[in-house]
């Protein structure tokens, strides 16, 4: 009998770096995957920790990049996902469920403004369907767009480093800045604008101003809440803050982890679709719903989002005093379920981090911090005693003696690099926030 291990499961005996290199050869980006994220090989998850090939536990503050916020394998939802699976065949030849109908209907008690809802599987699928429905139902082609929506053309062509400009020409990004969105939306009508809410740079009278804007100028507002829908408050942060948007997107935390996003709104709106095309193979699929369904039923006291709040005000506290300790010019801030750090020497934030990924924490520089409810104290605990551990260790990396300690001066740059907002925008909105 021959004794050799197929290819298929050599991951789970292979070293990290060999694991890693098998990775890079037929399907990971060196890029995206490696040095944007983990370095690492996972095999496993539950609740906030992980655990890659080699049995290293880690502690994951990112909620696997906010999608679970019930914590990883959270046993109501995979067990009654599991369950419908099972009864229903997981996929039914046609494209209504009872499910899909029922989650649509739950969106509606959520969200008042979601009369209507349609699914698909991604974020970016979610925004590019919600700009399509805006020019079907305006007969427009314009919109105006701000923050990361997805992955597709449209969505990052305004990033010089990702090689995809003018993709979309009706596509305009006007970078957080509302004189900019003003003077964009006078020379040409605008079928819609698109924004993601960066919480922590823009507060809620920055939002409210750029509504009477879009108003004012008769475009349709789209608020992109795949991150902030079920992670700010319950109800989103357009309703927590008093804005009433055409249409939402939603997707992380809807059903904590399985792959499921919507479009919800007006029911004007959503009818557009059918003067287009927007149907997909997998809204056949009942699972998904499933763990929606059930993730609702777990959120709906708000005890979880009250734990991610309780745990990222320690977090946050924490590394403040951290920094501090060592006097080094770096800032955790604001909302607590889904907190920035910024270093003013972003090298040295990137080093510290990756001291942290080495003794065992999942975070990583200019991610969003989105601790899940699985959190424990020690946990946090221990993430701020690695901290103080991991500073010092970074700073003897990193010369940063000549570094900038303006405040203002550090948040523009980060907001420039992550989420392309002029220094107009961010000088004139960004202040001093509340939970440090």
């Amino acid at each position: 009998m021959s004794t050799n291990i197929p290819s298929r499961t050599v991951a789970a005996t292979d070293g990290p770096k060999s694991a890693l290199r098998r990775a890079l050869r037929v399907t990971a980006s060196e890029r995206w995957d490696l040095n944007r994220r983990f370095p690492v090989v996972m095999a496993r998850a539950s609740g906030a920790h992980a655990w890659d090939i080699n049995e290293k536990q880690y502690v994951d503050f990112t909620s696997c990049s906010g999608a679970a916020p019930l914590g990883a394998g959270y046993e109501p939802v995979v067990a009654h996902a599991a369950a419908e699976m099972r009864r229903t065949g997981g996929i039914l030849p046609g494209p209504l469920s009872v499910h899909r109908i029922e989650l649509a209907e739950r969106l509606a008690e959520i969200f008042p403004i979601a009369e209507r809802a349609v699914f698909f599987r991604t974020g970016s699928c979610a925004t590019s369907a919600a700009v399509r429905l805006a020019r079907a139902f305006t007969g427009v082609n314009r919109v105006l767009t701000s923050g990361y929506h997805g992955w597709h053309d449209w969505q990052l062509q305004d990033r010089p480093d990702m090689g995809l400009p003018n993709r979309d020409r009706d596509s305009v990004d006007f970078r957080y800045d509302l004189d900019l969105l003003d003077e964009l939306a006078s020379v040409e009508r605008v079928a819609a604008v698109i924004i993601t809410p960066e919480v922590n740079f823009f507060p809620p009278e920055y939002h409210k101003e750029l509504q009477r804007q879009v108003h004012r100028h008769g475009a349709l507002l789209i608020v992109d809440e795949v991150m902030t829908g079920f992670r700010y408050a319950f109800g989103g942060y357009h309703m927590a803050v008093g804005l009433t948007p055409d249409l939402i997107t939603l997707s992380k935390g809807l059903a904590n982890g399985m792959a499921l996003s919507a479009v919800a709104g007006r029911a004007d709106v959503l009818s557009s679709g059918e003067k287009t095309y927007m149907g997909n193979t997998y809204q056949r699929e009942v699972t998904p719903f499933a763990a929606a369904l059930s993730t609702l039923d777990a959120v709906r006291d708000g005890t979880a989002l009250a734990r991610m709040r309780e745990v990222g005000e320690q977090l946050i506290k924490g590394l403040n005093a951290v920094f501090a300790s060592r006097q080094v010019a770096a800032w955790s801030f604001a909302w607590p379920t889904m907190f920035d750090v910024v270093f003013a020497d972003a090298e040295l934030g990137q080093a510290f981090f990756q001291q942290m990924w080495a003794r065992g924490f999942l975070m990583q520089y200019g991610g969003r911090f989105m601790p899940s409810a699985a959190v424990s104290n020690a946990d946090v605990q221990a993430a701020i005693e690695a901290a103080a551990e991991a500073l010092p260790a970074a700073q003897s990396r990193v010369d940063s003696s000549n570094g900038e300690r303006d405040r203002l001066a550090a948040a523009i740059r980060f907001a420039g690099d992550h989420f392309v907002a002029s220094p107009e925008a961010v000088r004139r909105w960004f202040t001093a926030p509340a939970h440090e």
